[in-house]
């Protein structure tokens, strides 16, 4: 490893370190959204909410530098794994990116359109338009879960035939795949007691997981050549 990737994957560490604040954020900072149609109407003008759509593009961004500095350490060991899951990975942040960026700009401004407009037929028109964006955007959240999921499980099949820290990080990147498979599934099935599961995996084992990757990512910088 030259010097300018050693240095990528300290600065792709950082990022990594990085992701663990933003998860924690994403999961226990943020209030839910409201489920009402009007509350929802108003939320272009919330704060929060809107700091929330840029914090989650943020992540993004920096899980796709993490995960780019993984695959340039695995890669000449497990190049089949590591570059399809980095390839999933791109899929997954690309999705929720824009998944965030239609709502800053496209859903928003229906929103002000429709609590501005008079015409009682329009606003229906405009009030199922925003509704219907619902459908849209929890396709692309599957998408985004299904591609982070085989990129844990790819990544975690690249280290499977390793030793030590890494043979365990191989697991657990594993079980981070089966977390997200479970979410997806339960997208379907509907399970209260597998979506309060899910919402107390989110909270703890992202963060911690995350954390782990950036200090396997900070000692291979050290000891790679």
């Amino acid at each position: 490893m030259n010097t300018g990737q050693k240095n990528f994957i300290r600065f792709a560490t950082v990022c990594c370190f990085l992701t663990v604040i933003t998860t924690l954020g994403i999961h226990l900072f943020f209030p839910d959204a409201p489920t009402g149609f009007e509350e929802r109407a108003q939320l272009h003008n919330n704060a929060m909410y809107l700091l929330n759509r840029w914090w989650i593009i943020l992540h993004c961004l920096l899980a796709l530098i993490a995960m780019w500095g993984f695959f340039l350490v695995q890669y000449k060991r497990a190049p089949g794994f590591s570059g399809l899951g980095f390839l999933f990975f791109g899929v997954f942040a690309i999705t929720e990116i824009a998944r965030q960026i239609l709502v800053l700009f496209y859903l928003n401004p229906l929103r002000v359109k429709y609590l501005a407009e008079s015409n009682e037929a329009i606003k229906a028109i405009l009030k199922l338009e925003i509704e219907n964006f619902s459908l849209f955007g929890t396709s692309m959240f599957g998408l985004f879960v299904l591609a982070f999921g085989l990129g844990n499980l790819c990544y975690g099949l690249s280290l499977f035939k390793e030793k030590g820290f890494s043979k365990i990080l191989s697991w657990l990147l594993i079980l981070w795949s089966v977390g997200s498979f479970m979410a997806m599934g339960n997208e379907f099935w509907n399970s209260g007691g597998v979506n309060s599961f899910i919402g107390h995996y989110n909270a703890f084992y992202q963060p911690l997981m995350r954390g782990l990757l950036g200090w396997w990512l900070w000692k291979k910088s050290k000891t790679w050549v």
